[in-house]
């Protein structure tokens, strides 16, 4: 008899486990970008990443791009505004209107990398967003590739600052052909997740 009530309720906990990981994933701060480009055949061309506040002064935030593939390591990357190099990538502060980076690439293949987002709360009714763009262009630097939108971007994600705790990102895929996103899961959620599922296994096994 004890039993019939403990089986059930190890189940709800282990589907509230999966649930809140779940959940945790669709909310991840941080973002896979890739950009597939193996239309264009093989070639070097260049990737511009911006990450510009809608209006300055803005609360400030941060985004971190890192785990870098096909990118061009012999040809010096251009950095504009607050924008600074570190070990295996790059950080982008929100502190001027134009925080960019230009930088060689190799086109012919997938150009991936990973962004994170990180910024102080803004308890203001009207919080001020900050925009991280991704363009692409040919080898002149000039020519746009894909079908970017007004302002060249073929992907955008915004950073939103929330009242209290972390801040929301917002996704505009432009070009889905050239383009996609996915978020990055956090370790307490992947472990959340796992425990869940462990869960859900020996809950299965019991009544078995």
């Amino acid at each position: 008899m004890k039993s019939s009530y403990v089986f059930p309720a190890l189940r709800r906990c282990a589907l509230a486990l999966a649930l809140t990981a779940a959940a945790g994933l669709a909310s991840a701060q941080s973002m896979h970008v890739v950009l597939d480009t193996s239309g264009w055949g093989s070639s070097s061309g260049w990737l511009d990443l911006q990450f510009n506040p809608a209006s300055v002064p803005a609360v400030a935030a941060s985004a971190l791009v890192d785990h870098l593939s096909g990118f061009d390591g012999t040809s010096a990357p251009q950095l504009n505004g607050d924008v600074q190099a570190q070990a295996g990538g790059f950080r982008f502060a929100n502190s001027t209107d134009w925080n960019d980076l230009f930088h060689a690439v190799h086109l012919g293949g997938k150009l991936s990398f990973d962004v994170s987002f990180n910024g102080l709360p803004d308890p203001s009714p009207a919080a001020i967003p900050s925009l991280f763009s991704v363009s692409l262009y040919g080898a002149d630097g000039v020519s746009q590739l894909g079908h970017p939108d007004a302002d060249g971007s073929l992907l955008s994600l915004s950073w939103n600052p929330a009242a209290g705790g972390a801040g929301q990102v917002g996704v505009s895929v432009v070009d889905a052909g050239v383009a996609s996103v996915s978020p990055v899961p956090e370790p307490s959620a992947w472990l959340m997740l796992g425990a869940g599922l462990a869960l859900l296994g020996v809950a299965k096994r019991r009544r078995a």
